[in-house]
């Protein structure tokens, strides 16, 4: 499998190699060249006693052809910084790009989390829950509305960062809903006029439930 690199800035903005020098913190992208699907994520850190770059973990993420239990045992020992690694599997897409990922969570060789992630084609996190490791019981289920830019003042003028974050209860419904800092009720979400101006509710069905996550 051939492939090839990016880097990006901790604001996953893309950067040339030769400015890396410059950052505390970058990441390394591995992209698969005949596919251009993004393979790996190397996290790398500045450690401030030592004033060295060391590697603290990053995100894999495979195919259905890969042996997991092998690439997990290849890379949970790599890195500094507690060693998190993030492997992601069961890959699902829909037909407007978004991608669905089941996931399993490592730091320091342990087992400590699982879950499901839903991104958009710009690789922006739309909606995601863990998965109790004990009762397999989905839990801190949410989904996150962007907009769009001209409508949106997005905050630190990064478009990666939502503009509406709803939670979720147990049987799937609204529990809360943040909005530029501060959390709603639903009722009162929509009794705020500023907000429905810009969020047409009717028109954002796939927010009135947590499920689907993936439509």
């Amino acid at each position: 499998m051939g492939t090839y690199i990016k880097y990006t800035d901790e604001n996953n903005f893309e950067i040339p190699k030769e400015q890396l020098h410059k950052l505390s913190e970058f990441n390394c992208l591995t992209y698969d060249s005949t596919t251009n699907e993004l393979k790996k994520i190397e996290r790398f850190l500045k450690n401030y006693r030592t004033q060295q770059i060391e590697q603290s973990g990053g995100e894999v993420y495979l195919s259905p052809e890969e042996e997991s239990s092998e690439i997990i045992n290849n890379h949970i020992d790599i890195g500094s910084f507690g060693k998190p690694w993030t492997f992601y599997y069961n890959k699902e897409q829909n037909n407007q790009g978004d991608t669905q990922w089941e996931y399993i969570f490592y730091r320091n060789r342990n087992l400590l989390g699982k879950g499901i992630l839903v991104f958009d084609d710009r690789n922006r996190k739309l909606a995601g829950c863990s998965i109790d490791l004990i009762t397999g019981f989905k839990t801190e289920k949410f989904k996150n509305f962007y907009g769009d830019p001209s409508v949106f003042d997005y905050e630190f003028q990064n478009e990666a960062i939502p503009n509406i974050e709803f939670k979720y209860k147990q049987d799937d419904s609204i529990e809360e809903v943040y909005f530029r800092d501060d959390d709603y009720s639903l009722r009162d979400f929509l009794n705020n006029d500023e907000i429905i101006t810009k969020f047409l509710w009717k028109e954002n069905q796939y927010y009135h439930s947590f499920d689907p996550m993936l439509c």
